[in-house]
């Protein structure tokens, strides 16, 4: 009966013994499942942060090309907006931002998980590195916009320079163009007129001079004459007077040979046959018809 007693109470403690165990293994399995898990969710975790910055660097890495295109379109003297470009470089800027926000959640994630992958800490130094060059990158891009807008407004304040010598030299041509074509003018123009004997002393043009004792006078142009009374020309266009007159003679002197009479039984008209030399001892023409 001891014995078997004694036998009863061997079995209960060596059960109590397996039972013991078998919950500490239990636990340690379920400790274990638990690391497995945490492990799992950090390198998923790992991934998609990892997946969100590097298509943030593609995205800084796109946008950078585009800061340099529109600095090189205004260093070849292209239209392009400053304010646009700084525009760019604000959004490499706020990038930059997400990816260091990024990088410091996987940190404190990685910290406190008992999941201790040691790739993913390297990977994160890695991703560091890559930030603080392209820091770096984003600080020489923003001084050369800087030194860029500078070099355009040298660029800017020499063209106004330019533009008002140009505007200086284009208002002496223009007075030179001016002072030119009036002196032009001044030099083809003439003046004529034509009628009676009478007419033409009436109306202050011409005066009888010479003779002897009121005989053999002829006419000559007065000092004071009528101006108003004179026809306006302009010798290179004029070539002939049409007078349709018994007879035409010239009051006004002219050199022989650069004129001409037409008409047989009247005078239909004078011809100036040389302008040059016709206008050159007068530019007033006086002609008295009958």
């Amino acid at each position: 009966m001891r014995k078997l007693i004694y036998l009863c109470a061997l079995v209960l403690t060596i059960v109590s013994c397996q039972q013991g165990k078998i919950k500490q293994m239990q636990a340690t399995q379920d400790s274990l499942a638990q690391a497995a898990v945490e492990k799992d969710s950090a390198i998923v975790n790992f991934v998609s942060a990892m997946t969100a910055i590097q298509d943030n660097l593609d995205s800084i890495k796109q946008m950078e090309d585009i800061v340099r295109i529109e600095s090189a379109k205004v260093s070849e003297g292209k239209p392009s907006d400053k304010d646009h470009i700084l525009s760019d470089i604000e959004i490499i800027h706020q990038l930059m931002i997400e990816n260091k926000e990024l990088i410091n959640k996987l940190q404190k994630q990685l910290g406190s998980s008992n999941a201790k992958v040691a790739q993913l800490q390297k990977a994160i130094v890695v991703l560091n590195r890559q930030i603080e060059q392209k820091d770096a990158d984003i600080a020489e891009l923003n001084t050369q916009v800087e030194q860029l807008h500078l070099d355009i407004t040298g660029l800017n304040t020499r063209i106004d320079e330019m533009t008002a010598e140009g505007l200086r030299k284009d208002e002496v041509l223009q007075e030179k163009t001016s002072t030119i074509e009036s002196q032009t003018i001044a030099i083809n123009t003439a003046f004529y007129a034509f009628g009676s004997q009478k007419e033409l002393i009436e109306n202050d043009l011409v005066e009888k001079a010479g003779g002897f004792l009121g005989i053999g006078k002829s006419l000559k142009m007065k000092e004071d004459f009528n101006r108003a009374y004179f026809t306006e020309i302009d010798i290179r266009e004029f070539s002939s007077l049409e007078l349709h007159a018994k007879k035409a003679k010239l009051v006004t002197t002219h050199p022989a040979g650069s004129y001409h009479f037409e008409g047989e039984d009247v005078v239909e008209s004078l011809v100036i046959d040389d302008p040059q030399e016709f206008w050159r001892t007068s530019k007033f023409l006086i002609v008295v018809v009958d």
